[in-house]
């Protein structure tokens, strides 16, 4: 019986090609959409804690201050202008509450050896940066103490940097070219490869002095501390901003000159702008599902009026409304399982992709499967019960004289 039904569903939605295929679409465009944004929500959690892991649970920073539980457009006021000096890493450097740190100057410039050329990120930083951040050397070695205390022109270069200015090899002891100053390679680091859209081998390292006295820049940009397991981080933010409010005078619960914050308030941050999307894309995939079910409706209500004389046939017959209601209710829900098949397709297959280019871990649990699938077989089934109901309950006599 059950076959027979199938197959009779088979034929009527093959007679009706295109309005199957633009329902199955629709249901499809739905399907996708939900399993996108579940399996996107996913791998941004992923993404979050791969952030942990590199740059450690343990890590604090501290920039010129903004809000991080506001939107970049909420933060561009005067005091975003601030800058952080030399001065407020000493304050923090011998602190109990940091087992490492490094002041940092993140600039973009050229650096070039003979005909090769690479607009690259510039690092200034001190040795004690590979201890926050492990970078694991290729070759050569890193800048000394010392050197970063002279402000030795010196350069350690990532992997992406090594490979476009010296594609034979042979970089330690090279001298290349930055800000018309001529510079030591002394290391390369391994491939560490990229987080989301961030490259960790696109980058040039050196001392910090060295930065600051070529680009002429006596600031810092940021400064990233490490502080000793068993220690709670949101303590040492407290910490951290009661001791350079401290040294600058000013009150550290209403200061708008600096800003610290741990790698887990960072990561939560992210999680919530990542809900904030997922609820608004789930808004607009039942949008698009509860469009497919009026389509869906509306062609088996068109499917109802081509059948009505059949209907009286078949009712005249012998044939039970249970009988009719199951038969407009499996052409209902074979356009709904063919949806959800293309949908998968399409959702998984867009996900797969994204992740594979920005390198995000890839996430398709069950529960968004199921989710998905569960949310437009109820979608189906509410809107195709009229159409089979109204068709269960035609009356045989006016269904046979219908033209």
């Amino acid at each position: 019986m059950l076959s027979a039904l199938i197959l009779y569903a088979f034929r009527r939605l093959w007679a009706r090609k295109l309005t199957s295929f633009l329902t199955i679409l629709g249901i499809a465009i739905g399907v996708a959409n939900i399993i996108a944004l579940m399996s996107i929500s996913e791998s941004a959690r992923g993404h979050a804690a791969q952030l942990i892991e590199e740059l450690g649970a343990n890590a604090v920073f501290v920039t010129p201050y903004f809000d991080i539980d506001s939107s970049p457009m909420d933060n561009q006021s005067s005091s975003a202008a601030s800058f952080l000096q030399m001065k407020d890493w000493e304050t923090l450097r011998n602190k109990s509450y940091v087992e490492a740190g490094t002041p940092m100057l993140i600039l973009p410039a050229f650096i070039a050896f003979q005909d090769n050329r690479k607009f690259t990120t510039i690092v200034g930083a001190l040795p004690a940066f590979v201890a926050i951040r492990p970078y694991k050397l290729a070759e050569g070695r890193m800048f000394t103490d010392e050197e970063a205390k002279q402000g030795a022109s010196v350069l350690v270069l990532g992997s992406d940097v090594t490979a476009k200015l010296f594609p034979d090899g042979g970089a330690v002891g090279k001298q290349v070219v930055m800000k018309g100053e001529k510079f030591t390679v002394i290391g390369t680091f391994q491939e560490k490869g990229r987080i989301g859209f961030e490259s960790f081998d696109d980058r040039v390292f050196s001392p910090l002095a060295t930065i600051q006295r070529i680009f002429n820049y006596p600031y810092i940009h940021t400064i990233v501390l490490k502080h000793p397991n068993g220690m709670d981080s949101e303590e040492v933010v407290k910490r951290v901003k009661a001791d350079l409010a401290a040294e600058r005078g000013l009150d550290p619960k209403t200061q708008d000159e600096f800003q610290a914050f741990s790698m887990r308030q960072l990561t939560t941050t992210m999680e919530k702008t990542f809900r904030i999307f997922s609820v608004i894309l789930l808004a607009v995939s039942s949008v698009a599902l509860i469009v497919a079910g009026i389509l869906i409706m509306t062609v088996m209500l068109m499917s109802v009026m081509e059948q009505t004389r059949e209907i009286g046939v078949r009712r005249a017959c012998g044939a039970r409304k249970y009988d009719i209601l199951s038969q407009f209710l499996t052409e209902t829900l074979l356009q709904v399982v063919g949806g959800q098949v293309l949908g998968f397709i399409i959702g998984a297959g867009g996900v797969w992709i994204l992740c594979l280019n920005v390198d995000w871990p890839f996430y398709l649990t069950l529960r968004t499967v199921a989710t998905a699938f569960a949310f437009s077989f109820a979608t189906g089934l509410v809107f195709g019960i009229l159409p089979a109901y109204r068709a269960a309950n035609l009356d045989p006599v006016d269904s046979l004289r219908y033209e």
